[in-house]
Parts: C-alpha cells; sequence; structure tokens
C-alpha cells in the first residue's frame, strides 16, 4: 500500500514539473520584459541590475520567431533611448514603470510571475 502511495505522489509530482516546465511566456509578456530590460539599462535613469531580466531573455529568446526577436531588440534599444533623455514628467512616468510593472521581471521573478501589466 505504502509503494502504491509512494508511486503516485512520485508520478504526480513528475507531471506537476512537467507541466510547470512547459509554462510559456506569451509574445506580449516578452515584448514588455524587452521594454523593461531597456528601462533598466538607462542611464538617464539611473542604471540598474539587469542580470536577471537578461538570463530570462536569453532563456526565452530561443522559441522566438524572427520578427518578435527583431521586435524585442527594438523595445530594449528604444526604451534605453526614451529613458536616456526623458525630463520631468516623463522621467518619473518612466522610473514608475520600471519601478512598478517591471519589479517582477527585473527582480528574476518565475516565468508568469510578472503579470502586472497595467499602464
Amino acid at each position: 500500500m505504502n509503494k502504491i502511495i509512494v508511486a503516485t505522489v512520485v508520478a504526480v509530482s513528475a507531471l506537476a514539473g512537467a507541466a510547470q516546465a512547459g509554462t510559456t511566456v506569451s509574445n506580449l509578456d516578452f515584448l514588455k520584459a524587452a521594454r523593461c530590460r531597456g528601462l533598466a539599462a538607462s542611464e538617464g535613469l539611473g542604471k540598474l541590475d539587469t542580470a536577471n531580466i537578461d538570463a530570462f531573455l536569453k532563456q526565452e529568446t530561443g522559441d522566438r520567431d524572427l520578427p518578435i526577436r527583431t521586435s524585442a531588440n527594438n523595445k530594449i534599444v528604444g526604451a534605453q533611448k526614451e529613458g536616456d533623455k526623458a525630463e520631468g514628467a516623463k522621467k518619473e512616468k518612466l522610473l514608475a514603470e520600471r519601478s512598478g510593472a517591471c519589479s517582477a521581471w527585473l527582480s528574476g521573478a518565475p516565468t508568469g510571475a510578472a503579470v502586472n501589466t497595467a499602464n
């Protein structure tokens, strides 16, 4: 009886692990994370450590179509430039975005945890 329970627990754990590994990030969320990467790298906003989001983007890039990868690169560059030249209210808005919607991506939250996408 104990062997059956242990086997069941192991099987359920394996299925849960497989389901979790199969969790994918949508293209939209991938592009939002790319924008956050650009904001984090902006000297004008005060550059942050990008190691966590860089690792996430690298992991997620492989399964993306070329247009999505290109768009992600454009989002990074565009957001960084936007942050570098922002002043006044625009700068405050970008800082709020970076500390709000981007915080989960920048902290290295597990895939799917960065769901605060309100803008």
